[in-house]
């Protein structure tokens, strides 16, 4: 058998060829959304170039992974968007930097932001095809197949960003067309037949991937063992781990960003098993443990058998100082000190038999010469038995959002005709109102009561009951906005999807707007409208008016409702697209004119409708 010495363990002690191999374990790095600006935050490239000279050399990693949004592409008032050559040579050279101070291969692909008003791949508006590592080789997706005497890796590079690709905020989500879907096929089926193992990575996650085939992306890279993606920068620190399990079997990883969190990724492959621990810039030491791995990221596609075959835990670990000890404990056990094999990799004989059932916890304490500590903590399992990822990211994840805003937008409009419709043909309102059994369950029906009356009201005026039906079912189907959504090409945008240069990209983001709309507008302009005919009708039975009482009850809440959406109006496309969002834009501008004819209408009618005394008076 195979052994070499440990350099700082017991006289004898030997290493199985499992443990000989993994001293030639695969590590990897992940960095994502770096975002260098030309207006503002300076310190990310020069960070980044830090990091190269601080971490790269230290860490060694055979490659590097840079999953997207290498450039900001956003004007000074965040709103406006386009690619500047500045940028893109600050990141060729922060690379560059790189390179000199450890000389690895680094995978980039294209993020959104890299995206921005990008007509195409070849455009010359697409300077990640000049100014990246491999756009001028490789301008879209692509493969590459790691080499290691114990096997072959293979990573697909997946490029999402929607070509023509907008200004934004329209690329948001990624989008799959079928010449797209079909390489990716190829590129898939190519390593399926010659690697150990097949790592996926993008920029966008699953959730946010629109397939123009109407086929879930996740099923395209059934075969990966992962997937490891970026663009969501931790939900603003919500959810700083965002991992979770497909059905496919494959484990998708969302990496934090690089711009505000200063976060980067070490993976490890050992014995054809991933690890990774995400990891803070500037934090030491860095301690991954890949031998028992992780239980929950147990993964159907690794032979995780292995580990039960195993006569060594195996620990890299990395610090600018040397290390002191390595401390290990198993189900709050102590089991031993760790010894220093080769390079980072650290390994501790042990008794997988002891360990067969069920969920047991690892921790290890690492201490450098400095008096750096870092505990990691983490549960193992070698009968399959796997622990459970977050709710939230396992729904943030998991979902396919673009689906999600699509049927939330729909109900809204579907909820909204038919509840007008329905109101319109009744003619007694009082058969749906709530009796109550008690104070509570009246004063809540007396409530509910008086906005079914009021929205009643409102359909009972035949032009505001189609003025509201119509321009609800015209934000469902009609343009939004015409404007320059390319520089120099003129786009139409509507809820289902963005027309430019002859190709119609799907809404995604434009149902979320959608939803906003009908939520932060069309509903509330219903309920002040009901509100209006409501008041009028009441006030006109008394004989004495208290001063200002309409002020405060009409004149201020309608003008706040206009103020708020011409705001909306005149800032939010128009600042991305220009002034002929504004002008053409029937929706958000025509929602302004909507507000006063509805007031209008509603002043005007709303003696009109025939008198309902009992509920007129309530």
């Amino acid at each position: 058998m195979n052994s070499i010495n440990l350099s700082n363990g017991p006289e004898g002690l030997s290493c199985d060829v499992s443990l000989v191999s993994s001293v030639l374990i695969c590590v990897l790095f992940q960095v994502t959304d770096i975002h260098i600006s030309k207006f503002f935050a300076f310190s990310r490239a020069p960070d980044l170039k830090k990091f190269c000279l601080t971490h790269l050399t230290n860490i060694r990693p055979d490659f590097v992974i840079v999953s997207g949004d290498l450039t900001d592409a956003k004007y000074a008032d965040t709103r406006g968007s386009k690619q500047f050559i500045e940028e893109w040579k600050l990141y060729q050279r922060t690379v560059n930097d790189c390179k000199q101070a450890y000389d690895t291969t680094w995978f980039d692909i294209k993020g959104n932001h890299d995206a921005f008003d990008v007509p195409g791949d070849f455009d010359k508006r697409n300077l990640f095809r000049k100014y990246s590592e491999q756009g001028w080789t490789h301008p879209s997706s692509y493969s590459f197949t790691h080499v290691k005497p114990y096997g072959n890796y293979t990573v697909i590079a997946m490029d999402a960003a929607p070509i023509p690709g907008p200004r934004r905020p329209f690329n948001f989500f990624g989008y799959m067309n079928k010449e797209r879907r079909m390489k990716l096929q190829d590129l898939s089926q190519q390593a399926m037949n010659s690697s150990n193992m097949t790592l996926w990575f993008g920029h966008y996650t699953t959730s946010l991937i629109v397939d123009a085939e109407e086929n879930n992306i996740r099923n395209l890279m059934k075969d990966a063992a992962y997937y490891l993606c970026g663009h969501l920068h931790t939900l603003n620190g919500l959810l700083t781990r965002m991992y979770t399990r497909h059905n496919t079997g494959t484990i998708e990883l969302e990496l934090g960003d690089w711009r505000d969190n200063r976060l980067y990724r070490v993976l490890a492959i050992d014995n054809d098993m991933l690890s990774f621990t995400d990891v803070k810039y500037g934090e030491w030491p860095v301690v991954l443990i890949t031998n028992p791995k992780d239980a929950l990221f147990t993964s159907s596609k690794e032979p995780t058998y292995r580990m039960k075959n195993s006569t060594y835990i195996r620990i890299l670990v990395f610090s600018t100082a040397k290390i002191q000890s390595v401390d290990v404990h198993i189900d709050d056990k102590w089991i031993g000190l760790a010894h220093h094999v080769r390079g980072p990799l650290y390994a501790l004989k042990w008794n997988p038999a002891s360990y067969l059932h069920g969920l047991h916890t690892i921790k290890v304490t690492v201490q450098d010469s400095v008096n750096m500590l870092k505990t990691v903590k983490q549960d193992f399992s070698l009968d399959g038995t796997v622990t459970s990822f977050p709710f939230l990211a396992k729904m943030v994840l998991t979902n396919n959002i673009y689906n999600l805003t699509q049927c939330i937008f729909w109900m809204l409009i579907l909820i909204y005709i038919v509840l007008l419709l329905m109101l319109r043909l009744l003619n007694n309102i009082q058969v749906m109102f709530i009796q109550g059994q008690n104070v509570i369950t009246r004063n809540v029906g007396h409530f509910i009561n008086i906005w079914l009356l009021r929205l009643w009201l409102v359909t009972k005026i035949k032009s505001l009951y189609w003025l509201f039906t119509l321009f609800t079912l015209y934000v469902a189907i009609g343009p939004w906005f015409i404007a320059d959504v390319l520089e120099g090409e003129v786009g139409v945008l509507f809820v289902w999807g963005l027309y430019v240069k002859g190709t119609l990209l799907p809404g995604c983001l434009a149902y979320l707007y959608g939803i906003f709309h009908i939520v932060l507008f069309n509903i509330p302009l219903l309920l002040m409208t009901g509100y209006i005919i409501h008041y009028t009708r009441q006030m006109s039975q008394k004989h004495h008016i208290p001063r200002f009482h309409k002020l405060k009850h009409i004149y201020i809440p309608f003008l706040s409702l206009v103020i708020v959406n011409t705001l909306i109006a005149i800032t939010e496309f128009p600042a991305a697209y220009g002034s002929k969002a504004m002008i053409l834009g029937p929706v958000r501008t025509g929602s302004i004119f909507v507000s006063f004819v509805a007031y209008h209408l509603a002043q005007k009618h709303a003696l009109a409708i025939p008198a309902f005394h009992k509920v007129d008076k309530d």
